[in-house]
């Protein structure tokens, strides 16, 4: 199947998404769709598989036009799409999470894809007991056991190890090899030179010729002029990880090796400080960043400037400008009464990051801050967090692998549920 975009227009309010976009992604290859937060990669994936319907411009299956009014009808298309952080039923089963709408001749296909996808899953355990890495694996398999002939993945390796990482893309090659049609959304220039046939970099909702890639690493010697860390160094254990004032403390890990149970007792913490928290919560300006932006700390139906400013203990009077001035520090182009619904991941994340920074809280917990941000973002935020810590705030980051230890004061290793320092 080969799909072309023709002169695809979107936009919201005063912020153009995409304009005038033509786009060709040929069947029997793997293409990659790049761009930093805000380019209209997530966009174009969203009026692909009928998400979002375009203001302008043509969908073409095979030099067909297509309409798209639902992702139903793309589905019926051949068009599947996989989420980043996909929806799954937490509390059912996975084999039931895979039956979900499945007709009786794709229900054929569940062990087979199974065993080929999620060799070391029981399929009669709960989704709940699953971390990232795994979840995208079952949402993976459910798209494929409908035999799609175009695959689009939203940021497929963020979350995963190198393993898995090489068991996705080998296993991706012999999907396009028998003429599947495979768009990647990511950041990751090198990963995309390395695996995909084609690169497409979007800037602003415009197609981009002429594309250099931005350092990946930020200097020591850039971070270390950051490091004037206060003298007065205080330190404190929670859960067995030791946290000092003024400086980070990073804690690695893979969602089954219980980073992700460690994040939702870390972000009960929030709770545990309204009520009655040990003291040296209950006196401290507490910073939060879950993994889950999207529902855990923001929610789609909400405008952007309740998701900034109505959890602050400021007056009423005071929100509207305050939520302006984050959304201008942020960069984000939006509009304060906009929906959440309308940021790509990376545009909530730098919001969030300006909403937990506010008042320069003493403590601050990041979990995944890097996740599928471009590099130009992660370097503005490792600095920023590395500011924070110069100011003398306590920082505990969480991070599957994409945060660097070296730029971290205090390192452990969480495997198998245990904590090894580094």
């Amino acid at each position: 199947m080969t799909l072309e975009l023709r002169d695809i227009c979107l936009r919201y309010s005063k912020k153009i998404v995409l304009d005038n976009l033509t786009l060709t992604f040929e069947g029997g290859q793997i293409h990659a769709l790049l761009g930093e937060n805000g380019a209209g990669k997530s966009t174009t994936a969203n009026i692909i598989c009928g998400e979002l319907r375009p203001d302008k411009g043509d969908l073409l299956l095979d030099g067909k036009p297509v309409t798209f009014r639902s992702p139903k009808d793309a589905i019926q298309k051949g068009i599947s799409y996989v989420h980043q952080r996909p929806l799954l039923a937490d509390y059912i089963t996975v084999k039931e999470n895979l039956l979900l709408g499945l007709t009786k001749e794709q229900k054929e296909r569940l062990l087979p894809q199974s065993k080929k996808w999620l060799p070391e899953i029981k399929l009669n355990s709960l989704v709940k007991d699953y971390g990232a890495d795994t979840r995208f694996f079952i949402a993976l398999t459910s798209a494929l056991i409908k035999s799609p002939e175009l695959l689009i993945l939203d940021e497929p390796s963020a979350l995963l190890d190198d393993k898995q990482r090489t068991f996705l893309f080998e296993n991706l090659r012999a999907l396009a090899k028998d003429g599947m049609n495979i768009i990647i959304i990511t950041h990751n220039y090198d990963e995309a030179q390395k695996y995909c046939d084609t690169i497409d970099f979007l800037e602003d909702g415009r197609l981009v010729k002429d594309y250099a890639p931005l350092e990946h690493t930020l200097s020591v010697e850039e971070l270390n002029k950051q490091k004037q860390i206060a003298s007065d160094s205080e330190d404190f254990n929670i859960m067995g990880i030791t946290v000092q004032k003024g400086k980070i403390t990073l804690v690695r890990g893979l969602a089954e090796d219980g980073l992700d149970k460690l994040e939702k007792k870390l972000i009960g913490l929030r709770a545990l400080r309204q009520a009655q928290g040990p003291q040296w919560l209950n006196d401290k300006k507490l910073g939060i960043i879950p993994t889950d932006r999207k529902f855990t700390g923001s929610n789609p139906g909400l405008t952007i400037e309740q998701m900034l400013t109505s959890a602050l203990k400021i007056p009423e009077s005071q929100k509207a400008d305050l939520a302006l001035q984050m959304i201008k520090n942020s960069g984000v182009n939006i509009e304060a009464w906009e929906k959440c619904s309308c940021l790509s991941g990376g545009m909530l994340q730098k919001l969030m990051l300006e909403r937990e920074f506010y008042d320069n809280p003493d403590f601050l917990i990041l979990c995944n801050p890097l996740q599928g941000l471009d590099v130009e973002t992660c370097k503005k935020i490792c600095l920023r967090i590395h500011k924070a810590a110069q100011n003398g705030a306590y920082i505990l980051i969480l991070s599957y692998g994409a945060f660097p230890s070296e730029y971290s004061d205090i390192k452990y290793r969480l495997s198998n549920g245990h904590l090894e320092a580094m």
